[in-house]
């Protein structure tokens, strides 16, 4: 929807809802541009508008701030939703034309919109979940890929993981991360190789790497794991070295 007073620009445009409809910012959309092209846009703002034309309006028509009272008929309302767009798979960014219709994304069409699927060297760094709100037949899993070289050189060689303390998330995130690795080079037949030194400062918590999970959280994980083709086996070849 294009209007006078809020057009559509080659940044951003704006598009209805039916109210039961749950989007969240974030989310992907996508929409018909021209010459048999998709565009591919974030949403930002979710809006609810009625036809009350002020705030004193509503409160008069609740009887005055009576919350209890029985309003005779309901205002027209709706959702509206602005979207900033993140790309046409055509490279054309004209502005989206009014009464084009709005979708939801496909898997592979959230990785077009971030990017991701121009990843090189790609190594599963993990997932995010899409439209589970709407419905678990709408939700799409959509893994996430970083290039290995960048993480273990010899370009870069180098990742910031941040969260908060005493929680163990950072390490498991590290663990998973270096687990998928190193099954990408036992899997294929590369030139490099990878290994890794680490150092325990946590008690127990990395004297375990070669020994599966017991988590009962895990265990209800695995289906996550099949979908994004990973191994949920322990890490291999592992030797520890203890101080005297």
């Amino acid at each position: 929807s294009a209007t006078e007073s809020k057009p559509n620009t080659v940044d951003h445009f704006h598009f209805w809802t039916e109210r039961n409809v749950i989007l969240k910012p974030f989310d992907v959309i996508v929409v018909d541009q021209i010459k048999d092209s998709i565009t591919f846009a974030v949403v930002q703002e979710i809006n609810h508008v009625t036809d009350t034309p002020s705030f004193l309006s509503s409160y008069v028509g609740s009887d005055f701030g009576d919350l209890d009272v029985d309003t005779f008929t309901d205002r027209l309302g709706f959702n509206f939703i602005k979207a900033v767009v993140t790309g046409n798979n055509k490279g054309i960014f004209n502005p989206v034309i009014d009464g084009k219709k709005v979708r939801l994304a496909s898997s592979d069409e959230v990785r077009q919109a971030y990017g991701l699927d121009e990843i090189r060297n790609p190594v599963c760094a993990g997932y995010f979940e899409m439209y589970e709100e709407i419905d678990e037949k709408q939700k799409v899993i959509v893994p996430v890929h970083l290039d290995r070289r960048d993480l273990i050189g010899p370009e870069a060689a180098h990742m910031n993981i941040a969260g908060i303390s005493g929680l163990a998330t950072k390490t498991s995130y590290v663990t998973f991360l270096i687990k998928n690795l190193q099954d990408y080079y036992l899997k294929n037949e590369d030139k490099d190789q990878v290994s890794y030194i680490v150092f325990n400062v946590k008690g127990q918590d990395l004297l375990h790497l070669d020994q599966p999970s017991s988590d009962k959280n895990f265990t209800k994980q695995k289906n996550i794991y099949e979908t994004l083709e990973l191994s949920s086996t322990p890490l291999e070849n592992v030797n520890y070295f203890y101080p005297y």
